[in-house]
């Protein structure tokens, strides 16, 4: 039942452009919001067990209060005056907060050592059908069926008439997602939980099902026609190998050289991957030069100084993307997540919301701590690789990679847990038994490994 909830998860995530492109008739919100039911229902099913909830709390220990302060003001701007929707604003509310669930109802679902092994077999599986069906986007023209985005108000949307990358002509390819932003943050996010979960991994199988799953990702991630996906996706994923020590291990060394075939492998069948992304950093300098600006706006200072905004906001939900729908704009519109937040809440709601953001970055440092202790260095992996992406990724504005960033926080919580209860037995067992004590320590470290 569990690994069957979490199949149903990731599919709710991950494949609702193909809902809204070839099921058209159904209507685009039902997609949209079936990831969220699927959620609330895991919250209800699993109930969350004290060790849970107890190391969750332990680990965003001194936020609580901000967390608190950023969810109340959130719901008095939904009576702001100058709000247009009540819907709206629920909506935007389920934007800010539902999915910080995730993580606690993830790590519930994760105790089981063969849950964990399901999982990762889905995700790798889920994975290899992503980046195939970006391949064969990628290779068929920008006016393909299979090039089409989404189907709004009725009206076939493709990627010819919205994003392509113009020195090659190929599409930016949208994969299983509505929209190329969502396969950006697949190929981010994915790949570093997999590497990482991977690593932990003693049975071979499962190691070798992630170790293929972050290969195959990793090598269409060109293909998205973004700048930013290609750094930021190296950098993440040479965090995850120094990390996990694998520039000093035969398996490191294997590791970086399958990627290294990976990326010459997809180079030589997908040159215009490749060819495009470069034009785009050549010839369109002043635009690259502004979005590694944009970096600069993680910290509030920078954000206030580089953002028109009114002083109390204009309402939760007023810059969410559904606006459109709702025959709604404002004068505040922002297209960055941190100019959204100030144009939402105003600068109190924002700085709010900017420190619920950095309890999270405390958290994943903190697991990292634990896990890098414990030997887990894998785990730990995902946990540093995690807290990187925190503040320059779009956790309330872009519904796919809030879902995906909050389910890996699930997995990492479920690797601490597991460590602090292993941790917690192997206390209780040494006080009872102290001349066993070393072979108690090795019996719980191999118990509670990932495979």
């Amino acid at each position: 039942m569990r690994s069957l909830w979490f199949l149903a998860l990731i599919s709710a995530i991950c494949l609702e452009g193909l809902g809204r492109r070839y099921l058209p008739f159904i209507p685009a919100p039902a997609f949209y919001f079936m990831k969220d039911v699927v959620l609330i229902f895991g919250y209800w099913r699993f109930k969350p067990q004290p060790p849970v909830t107890g190391t969750a709390k332990f680990l965003f220990r001194g936020f609580e209060a901000v967390w608190a302060a950023a969810f109340l003001w959130t719901i008095v701007e939904v009576f702001n005056p100058s709000n247009q929707s009540l819907v709206l604003a629920l909506i935007g509310l389920r934007s800010y907060w539902l999915w910080w669930l995730a993580p606690i109802v993830v790590a519930s679902v994760m105790q089981d050592r063969k849950e964990k092994e399901r999982a990762i077999y889905g995700l790798m599986a889920l994975a290899v059908g992503v980046s195939a069906l970006a391949a064969a986007q990628f290779a068929a023209p920008a006016s393909s069926s299979l090039n089409m985005y989404s189907v709004w108000n009725g009206e076939e949307v493709y990627a010819s008439g919205m994003a392509i990358v113009t020195s090659t002509g190929r599409a930016r390819v949208a994969s299983t997602f509505a929209y190329p932003s969502g396969f950006v943050a697949f190929t981010l996010l994915v790949p570093a939980l997999l590497l990482s979960l991977g690593l932990d991994a003693e049975n071979p199988k499962v190691r070798r099902a992630a170790l293929v799953g972050t290969l195959v990702t990793a090598a269409v991630i060109p293909m998205s026609g973004s700048r930013s996906s290609v750094v930021i996706g190296v950098a993440i994923m040479l965090v995850a190998l120094w990390t996990s020590g694998l520039f000093f291990t035969q398996t490191g060394r294997r590791v970086i050289l399958g990627s290294i075939v990976a990326v010459i492998l997809a180079a030589v069948a997908f040159p215009d991957a490749i060819t495009g992304v470069e034009d785009r950093f050549e010839q369109n300098q002043s635009e690259t030069a502004s979005s590694f600006e944009e970096f600069a706006n993680i910290l509030p200072p920078v954000a206030m100084m580089s953002f028109d905004f009114p002083a109390i906001g204009v309402g939760t939900g007023m810059e969410q993307n559904a606006k459109v729908s709702f025959g709604i704009s404002t004068e505040w519109d922002a297209e960055a997540e941190v100019g959204r937040y100030l144009a939402e809440l105003g600068p109190i709601g924002y700085l709010l919301v900017w420190s619920a953001r950095l309890g999270l970055i405390f958290a994943l440092m903190r697991s990292y701590g634990i896990l890098k202790r414990a030997g887990r260095r894998g785990s730990a992996g995902a946990a540093l690789s995690y807290a990187a992406l925190t503040m320059t990724g779009n956790l309330t504005f872009d519904h796919n990679w809030q879902a995906l960033y909050f389910m890996g926080c699930g997995f990492v919580l479920a690797e601490v847990v597991a460590v602090r209860r292993a941790a917690a037995l192997a206390r209780a067992l040494e006080a009872r038994f102290p001349d066993h004590a070393a072979e108690t320590r090795v019996a719980l470290a191999r118990e509670t490994s990932t495979g």
